[in-house]
């Protein structure tokens, strides 16, 4: 018999196909963020406060949330059956199709997209940073070295982290720069450390010195140390930033960023600058140029998220194509859509 796809259910029975994926969703956000109430719960997921109630009585009835006064929490049972709940909402929403088609065209193995658009609800990047966990774990083994670079993202990462399976060394993968300290990449990797159970070094440098000061700087006998743990780099973990924003981040000269936007720089990772091709237009002065030489078979793993980031996003995939990549739904398919764009004018 063949298998009954989501599509030909929704068009027998499109009521009760979103009530189960509500339910599904459900399930999954309040394990995310649990206990939880329902007004916060129907905030974050852009419901109805009654939408809610309704379906948080029926999970109650079938033994997979348990309520309390601090509020609602996923069961046994509920932890039990998540993984299929995950897999039936990606069903659902046509992610496994989307993911297919992006590691297709995209000529990336190692792919994940999870539910939901960052730019609007910032709860998806929790699903994010479990995504990108679930790529760590299937590499990290004891005495593995991860360099990790800062922002957003990667601090998201880093607070989703589970204990490694033996003694890992974590190391920042940048400097530092821009006035939030807990975003820099000393912190993230100092967070890392903490939720792995690893040890650390930090670089305690920061970013946007020239050249010659980075290079008797990186002769003292800590930042040697770090260095040399970050060019033997088992796992690389970073984000993208969107070239117009990083540049203002960095704080570079008028001139540097309008040479930037008129070269066509798109998208920044780890100190480049790059167009849509992938093609570095600006190197900061930056010791990520050190990342993973002394090791060939490091697995460099890329997460971001919000069609804001589109070009950005598809630009680091062909500046250095990752090992492992995660995005947003939003994300992939702004993505898809940019490459069938320059397809359809490739062609015209």
């Amino acid at each position: 018999m063949q298998d009954i796809t989501w599509a030909t259910l929704k068009r027998i029975a499109a009521q009760q196909v979103d009530e189960i994926y509500t339910r599904a969703l459900l399930l999954n956000r309040i394990h995310a963020i649990g206990p939880v109430g329902r007004r916060t719960l129907a905030a974050s997921m852009q419901l109805s406060e009654r939408e809610v109630r309704a379906a948080a009585e029926a999970l109650k009835e079938e033994g997979l949330i348990d309520l309390n006064t601090s509020g609602m929490q996923l069961s046994k049972d509920g932890l039990d059956i998540l993984p299929e709940v995950r897999a039936l909402c990606r069903n659902i929403s046509g992610l496994f199709e989307l993911e297919r088609q992006l590691k297709e065209r995209l000529g990336i193995a190692h792919l994940a997209v999870v539910p939901g658009d960052a730019d609007q609800d910032r709860m998806v990047m929790v699903e994010l940073a479990r995504a990108t966990n679930q790529f760590i774990q299937e590499v990290l083994r004891e005495n593995m070295i991860i360099a990790v670079s800062g922002g957003s993202t990667m601090s998201e990462v880093a607070r989703a982290a589970v204990p490694a399976p033996g003694p890992v060394m974590v190391v920042p993968a940048r400097g530092g720069f821009g006035r939030m300290a807990q975003m820099q990449a000393d912190a993230v990797a100092g967070e890392l450390a903490q939720r792995i159970g690893g040890d650390c070094r930090l670089m305690h440098l920061p970013e946007g010195m020239d050249a010659e000061t980075l290079h008797k700087a990186a002769k003292l006998p800590g930042v040697r140390a770090t260095l040399a743990l970050m060019r033997n780099a088992d796992i690389i973990l970073y984000g993208v930033g969107r070239a117009d924003d990083m540049a203002q981040r960095r704080s570079l000269s008028l001139s540097t960023r309008r040479s930037l936007q008129k070269a066509g720089a798109v998208g920044e990772a780890l100190g480049d600058f790059f167009d849509i091709n992938g093609r570095v237009i600006h190197k900061s002065p930056s010791l990520s140029a050190e990342l993973g030489v002394g090791k060939l078979d490091s697995k460099s793993i890329m997460a971001a998220a919000g069609k804001y980031k589109g070009e950005a996003a598809l630009a680091a995939v062909r500046w250095h194509p990752p090992w492992a990549l995660v995005v947003d739904a939003s994300l992939g398919r702004k993505m898809l859509e940019l490459l069938d764009q320059a397809r359809q004018k490739y062609t015209d």
